[in-house]
């Protein structure tokens, strides 16, 4: 009867050990497609920044994109 009973708590013990591994597992994964999605997202702001230190023109585009600022000879014109 001792060893039906440990038997028991063995095979009860090692079903939810898989369980919490298995949870583990999947929050594993999407934790990892996360940081990967992340990194790429790192790549393409690094690459944006070196552009933006080194190139004119990204550094134009920017400031008449982000920053709405024209050159001194040019007359801006609001349309409704």
């Amino acid at each position: 009867m001792v060893i039906l009973a440990t038997f028991a708590v063995c095979v009860t013990v090692n079903i939810r050990t898989r369980a919490k591994v298995q949870i583990a597992s999947e929050q594993f994964a999407s934790i990892q497609s996360d940081v990967d999605a992340l990194r790429g997202i790192n790549q393409s702001l690094r690459s944006e920044v070196e552009q933006l230190r080194s190139d004119p023109r990204a550094i134009e585009s920017a400031a008449r994109s982000r920053l709405n600022m024209v050159r001194s000879n040019e007359i801006v014109v609001p349309v409704e």
